[in-house]
C-alpha cells in the first residue's frame, strides 16, 4: 500500500519537480559546461586540450572527497543547506572562470567547483532521497534522472546559442546566474526539512562507538568490495568508451555524420533504459530484485563492448551498442543507491553511499586519460578490449560478492 501510494504521488509531487529541475541545471551548469566549452577555451587562452581537460579531473578527484563529508552532512540532517550551498558555490567559481589569468587560477577554480559538485549532484541527492524515501525511492530517482538526462542537450545548446551571439564570457554568467539563483532556490524548495533529529557524530554511529569503527566495519565486508568495484568499472568503462566514441564509431567505418547523430543518442538510451525497466515492472506488476537488476547491466555493458568490437562496417550492430551501451549504464545509475542501501543498509546511509561511490567519480575523472593513452599506444581495438575486460572484472566480481552474502542470510 505505501509504495503504491509513494508511486501515485512522486509525479505529482511539486517538490520533487523543483529537486529534478536543480539536478538538470546542476550538472549543465557544473558538468556538461566543460566540455561544451573546451573548443572556446583553446582559442581564448592558448592552452592545449590536454592542459585544459586536466581542470575536469581535478574537479572530479576534490567531488569524490568532498562526497564523503557531505554524506555525513546529509546523515546529520543537513542535506537541504549541502545542496543549496553546493548551486551557489559552483555558480561563483563560474562567475570567476571567465577572470583567470593563468592555468593554475583555472585549476584552483575548478578545484573549488569539484566541492560544489560533491555537494550537489546525483550522489548526495540520491542519498537524501533514499534518506527520505527508504526502499521505494527507485520512482523518485528515476523521474531526477530522467530531467537531468537532458542537462547535456541545453548545456551544449545553450552555451553555444550564446557564445554565438555574444562570447563564451557571457554563457558562463548566464550560468553562474541559473545555479545561484534557480538551481539553489530549487533545492531548498524541492528538499523537506529534515524531521530525523540532527545527531551528534557520537550518536549517529552508537553502534560502532567511532566513524572510524564504523569505516572499518564496513570496509571488510565482501559486498562493500563488490558494490565500489562494479561502480568503479562501470563509470571506466563507459567514460572511456564517451570520451573516444567518434573516433571508435569512424574506426569501425560509420561516417562522420552517422558518428556524430549515434553518439548523440548515446544520452536518449540512458533514460530509455531506466524508463524501460520502470514500465516493464508496471506491465508485469512485480518490482524486480534489485541485485538482479545490476547483474543484468553488468552482463549488457559486457555485450556492449563484444559488440563494438565486432561491428565492423555494420551501422546495425553499432546501433545495438548504443542501446546496450546506453541502456546498461542509465540503468545501473538508477540502482545504484537503492542497490546500496538494500545490500549495506540504511543507517548513516549519506556515509556510506560517498564512500562507495569514491571509485565511481574517480573512475569518471581518470578515464578519459586513460582510454586517450591506450589508444594513442595501442590503438582503438585495445581500447574496446580494455573496456570489455573491465565489465567482465566488475560482474565476476560483484556476482561472486552478491552471492556470499545472500548465502550468509
Amino acid at each position: 500500500m505505501l509504495r503504491d501510494q509513494i508511486k501515485s504521488t512522486v509525479w505529482s509531487n511539486p517538490k520533487l519537480w523543483a529537486v529534478s529541475l536543480g539536478e538538470t541545471l546542476a550538472w549543465a551548469g557544473l558538468f556538461y559546461l566543460f566540455p561544451a566549452s573546451l573548443i572556446r577555451w583553446k582559442l581564448h587562452f592558448g592552452w592545449s586540450v590536454s592542459e585544459l581537460s586536466t581542470g575536469l579531473m581535478i574537479a572530479l578527484m576534490v567531488s569524490a572527497i568532498t562526497g564523503i563529508g557531505s554524506g555525513k552532512l546529509i546523515d546529520k540532517g543537513f542535506g537541504r543547506e549541502l545542496m543549496s550551498g553546493g548551486a551557489v558555490l559552483g555558480g561563483v567559481c563560474l562567475l570567476l572562470i571567465p577572470m583567470v589569468g593563468s592555468l593554475d587560477e583555472f585549476y584552483i577554480l575548478w578545484a573549488v567547483a569539484g566541492i560544489a559538485m560533491g555537494a550537489c549532484l546525483y550522489d548526495p541527492c540520491f542519498a537524501i532521497l533514499t534518506r527520505h524515501y527508504s526502499s521505494e525511492a527507485k520512482e523518485p530517482i528515476v523521474m531526477v534522472t530522467l530531467f537531468a538526462g537532458f542537462s547535456i542537450s541545453f548545456s551544449f545548446i545553450l552555451s553555444a546559442s550564446i557564445s554565438s551571439v555574444f562570447n563564451w564570457e557571457t554563457s558562463f554568467y548566464v550560468f553562474s546566474f541559473l545555479l545561484c539563483f534557480l538551481a539553489a532556490p530549487l533545492f531548498w524548495i524541492g528538499i523537506s526539512v529534515d524531521t530525523k533529529p540532527k545527531r551528534s557524530t557520537t550518536e549517529l554511529f552508537s553502534e560502532s562507538k567511532s566513524l572510524s569503527n564504523f569505516f572499518r566495519g564496513l570496509i571488510v565486508k565482501p559486498i562493500f568490495w563488490g558494490l565500489s568495484i562494479l561502480f568503479a568499472t562501470f563509470a571506466l568503462n563507459h567514460i572511456m568508451i564517451i570520451s573516444q566514441i567518434l573516433p571508435l564509431f569512424e574506426s569501425k567505418g560509420a561516417s562522420s555524420t552517422s558518428a556524430v547523430l549515434m553518439a548523440s543518442a548515446m544520452g536518449p538510451m540512458q533514460v530509455g533504459g531506466r524508463m524501460a525497466l520502470l514500465g516493464l515492472e508496471k506491465y508485469l506488476k512485480k518490482e524486480f530484485e534489485i541485485t538482479r537488476v545490476a547483474i543484468f547491466s553488468c552482463v549488457a555493458l559486457v555485450c556492449a563492448s563484444g559488440l563494438l568490437y565486432y561491428s565492423e562496417m555494420s551501422p546495425l550492430v553499432l546501433g545495438l551498442f548504443v542501446v546496450f551501451q546506453g541502456g546498461s549504464f542509465g540503468i545501473i545509475n538508477l540502482v545504484k543507491p537503492v542497490i546500496t542501501a538494500r545490500l549495506l543498509g540504511e543507517s548513516n546511509f549519506g556515509f556510506i553511499s560517498a564512500v562507495v561511490g569514491v571509485g565511481y567519480i574517480f573512475g569518471f575523472a581518470i578515464a578519459p586519460g586513460v582510454s586517450g593513452f591506450i589508444s594513442d599506444v595501442w590503438g582503438n581495438d585495445r581500447l574496446i578490449g580494455t573496456t570489455f575486460l573491465l565489465a567482465l572484472v566488475g560482474f565476476v566480481i560483484f556476482s561472486a560478492s552478491a552471492t556470499r552474502k545472500f548465502k550468509q542470510k
